[in-house]
């Protein structure tokens, strides 16, 4: 007599658990250090698309546009020339503050450092604007985002 044997044994059993428990480690392992990078692009990507929407929006409006960036606090602003008064600084802000540093913003990137060699880049009607240094960086490395004067925006790794 033969018999029929299905299914696996306890030693099979363990063997396979401790396998894929090993492999979902190492993977776990794999993402956590993916995530300060992502966030890193992702604010990168933030300001880039900012630049670019006050030029578009300094050009389509014919008016000044900034981006106020106040790196003590993390975090920047659009704003649009006040017509009020002498001076058109500060403006009128447009949208809301994209701060790196508050859970409830939708711009929220945890750790990452925003540095600007000028503060307050101004984009003109002809979509012209003083060149300009941000750094941005995090545990992950650091991105160096250069505007030029002709309002192009080029992205670096530091």
């Amino acid at each position: 007599m033969k018999k029929n044997e299905s299914g696996f044994s306890i030693i099979e059993l363990i063997l396979g658990l401790s396998l894929l428990s090993l492999v979902f480690s190492l993977g776990c392992y794999g993402f956590k250090q993916l995530i300060p990078r992502y966030r890193l692009e992702g604010a990168v990507q933030c300001l880039v698309s900012d630049f670019q929407l006050a030029r578009m929006m300094a050009i389509g409006q014919n008016c000044y546009y900034r981006i106020q960036i106040i790196p003590e606090q993390k975090h920047y602003l659009l704003e649009r020339e006040s017509f009020a008064g002498i001076s058109r600084w500060p403006g009128v802000q447009e949208g809301i503050t994209r701060k790196f540093n508050n859970p409830a913003n939708p711009y929220y990137y945890p750790e990452v450092e925003l540095e600007s060699s000028s503060n307050h880049p101004v984009f003109s009607p002809r979509g012209m604007v003083v060149g300009t240094t941000v750094v941005l960086r995090n545990s992950s490395g650091q991105r160096i985002i250069t505007l030029s004067s002709q309002g192009r925006v080029k992205v670096q790794r530091g």
